[in-house]
């Protein structure tokens, strides 16, 4: 019977030990500490205030293959916006779903903490329209006139924070685009947004 006994006992106990020796974050609590409103400030901004960023546009392929990119420049104001986007009620952590903690990487020196995660794409087609960002599809080719809340079938976020500070590095946003009177698969655009550094040059 002293078998048996052991055996029980190890099958309770397996679960805790199993978890025993991972330092991999809780992604949910890890974007909660990214969102905080004092690591949020940290986004884009210096000593002296809000500065700017850099966003690459790229319109993605066959196993996300870039086909094009262009780069457009995030000003100080937009990066506020962006900021008070991200923190508010309805911000990422109301619209996230499906997060995972990818692992640690390294971005332009730091260390970083990389989570994925989907949009409720119904709400981030209203965000963005309200934005004023409805004719965002324009950026890879799509028809500006075509309404993002029929065609946004999809949205994914990779972000980058660091291990340090909780302070966001990289933020990558991969829509996907599709046509209902189009029989061609679906357009997809990565805007990946990296904040210039105080020193003038990207974090």
């Amino acid at each position: 019977m002293r078998i048996p006994l052991a055996l029980a006992v190890l099958l309770i106990f397996l679960p805790a030990f199993s978890g025993c020796g991972s330092d991999d974050p809780d992604p949910a609590d890890e974007l909660d500490r990214v969102l905080t409103r004092e690591n949020l400030s940290g986004f884009g901004s210096g000593p002296e205030g809000p500065l700017g960023g850099l966003v690459k546009v790229q319109a993605l392929g066959f196993e996300d293959r870039v086909l094009e990119e262009r780069q457009v420049v995030a000003t100080p104001e937009v990066m506020s916006d962006i900021r008070g986007a991200l923190g508010a009620d309805s911000g990422l952590r109301e619209l996230a779903d499906d997060l995972e903690f990818e692992g640690t990487e390294q971005v332009a020196g730091v260390g970083t903490n990389h989570l994925s995660g989907t949009i409720d794409v119904g709400g981030l087609a209203r965000a963005l329209r309200e934005a004023g960002a409805d004719r965002l599809g324009s950026l890879a080719g799509v028809d500006p006139e075509v309404d993002l809340e029929e065609t946004l079938t999809k949205a994914e976020f990779d972000l980058y924070s660091g291990e340090e500070d909780g302070t966001i590095r990289r933020l990558d946003l991969t829509l996907s685009l599709d046509d209902p009177d189009n029989a061609l698969p679906a357009t997809r655009i990565r805007f990946s947004l990296t904040p210039v550094s105080s020193g003038g040059t990207l974090q």
